[in-house]
């Protein structure tokens, strides 16, 4: 409510004007990706389910608002785009009586248990995909066995991103006859390739020249935007044409961040704006959402905020290496501990301190040699991790071919 948030999904989350869905014969799947990442992330299996059965019917439903916005613009082969109702059994359970989906595709970590039950009532399959558990989430399931036990009970597959995460799940009570370990989706999507008159284009609108040393710092959360925005003072001594590309999480805060830059005497530009931009500012603020991987192809360093909070966990610092960009990221990233080993393995990135963050600034911008050899590792990383969709389309197959 302070923020404006879900001022336009509120109405729709009590249920109110779902529509009617008419199965017409056809094999209904229903994927549930809460927000931005997990939207993005189950995108690649969307279509291929689409392909692998016969005409489906396919819902995409979303927590959030910009959730809801990406899975629009990313799945577009999805027939109802629709913010998943309060998990209230009131609500829940008329609106899957009406729908009866065959096949229910829950993603990362929503598991919502009314949702789920209901589900599985009216008899679809429910699945999780590129399924994770973090150790404090595990800690607190094992405290609550008996609803853990009734919780995931209602899944008939789980399909993880990494091995990480198998002990996690069987120490809650999880069989694991019912695991499949099938990679993580992310490194499946589609990461849009810009040509390089199409990036010189970009960096032409935002008034970046095209020889400037460009930072880009994306994914930032409350509290990020300040500790880095000190921490480049020296960076911008040592190489004063510096521009740094700044993109917040999330699009309720972009007034905030904008207003930051302002009281700490930053000059600035905002995308939304960028017709008055001058060409001298240090920071481009882009104010708009769905850029991120655009930004990132024109960067000679990536900054993957997320994880400098320790209250996030981390970010996807694989999107980065994906476009060749050496990537730095923080050391809150226990939300993500399997991109950490693989950026670790592939020699792809750095997992700096905010304290050490401008010295390592400063070392990579006057090391180019460096940077284009975490970048070509950042290539061989997004080349090894491709093929969850895949496997996971696999598995699936697999349970759904069980008691048929």
């Amino acid at each position: 409510f302070a923020h404006g948030k879900y001022r336009d999904s509120l109405i729709k989350k009590l249920g109110i004007g779902f529509p009617k869905i008419n199965k017409e014969g056809r094999t209904l799947i229903w994927i549930h990706a809460v927000s931005v990442g997990e939207a993005k992330a189950v995108a690649s299996l969307a279509k291929a389910l689409e392909k692998k059965y016969d005409n489906p019917l396919i819902i995409i439903s979303s927590t959030t608002e910009t959730g809801h916005a990406e899975a629009k613009r990313s799945i577009p082969c999805a027939r109802f785009h629709l913010f998943l109702p309060f998990d209230f059994k009131w609500i829940i359970r008329p609106i899957l009586k009406q729908v009866q989906p065959d096949l229910v595709i829950v993603t990362e970590t929503d598991f919502w248990y009314n949702f789920m039950r209901e589900a599985r009532r009216q008899g679809a399959k429910v699945i999780l995909v590129n399924g994770k558990l973090s150790q404090r989430s595990a800690r607190r399931f094992r405290q609550f066995r008996f609803f853990t036990t009734k919780l995931f009970s209602n899944i008939d597959l789980l399909c993880l991103q990494s091995t990480h995460y198998v002990e996690r799940f069987l120490s809650i009570g999880v069989l694991k006859e019912n695991i499949v370990v099938t990679g993580n989706l992310k490194f499946d999507d589609f990461y849009p390739q810009s040509t390089k008159e199409e990036v010189n284009t970009w960096k032409e609108k935002m008034g970046i020249p095209l020889h400037a040393p460009v930072l880009v710092v994306g994914s930032t959360h409350a509290t990020e935007e300040e500790a880095i925005l000190n921490a480049l003072q020296p960076v911008w001594s040592a190489f004063p044409s510096l521009k740094v590309v700044l993109v917040p999480r999330h699009p309720e805060r972009f007034d905030e961040v904008a207003a930051l830059l302002k009281k700490q005497e930053i000059s600035f530009s905002r995308l939304s704006t960028c017709h008055s931009t001058t060409g001298k500012e240090k920071v481009l603020l882009i104010d708009a959402m769905g850029l991120l991987r655009t930004c990132y192809q024109f960067a000679d360093i990536a900054l993957v905020a997320g994880s400098y909070n320790p209250r996030i966990g981390g970010h996807n610092i694989i999107e980065p290496c994906c476009y060749g960009i050496p990537t730095l990221f923080g050391p809150h990233m226990h939300a993500q501990p399997e991109l950490v080993d693989l950026v670790h393995t592939f020699k792809s990135g750095l997992q700096v301190t905010i304290e050490h963050l401008s010295s390592t600034l400063i070392r990579l911008f006057k090391d180019a040699p460096t940077r284009h050899t975490m970048g070509a590792a950042g290539l061989q990383l997004a080349s090894f991790c491709k093929g969850a969709t895949e496997k996971t389309s696999i598995a699936i197959d697999t349970a759904l071919m069980k008691n048929k």
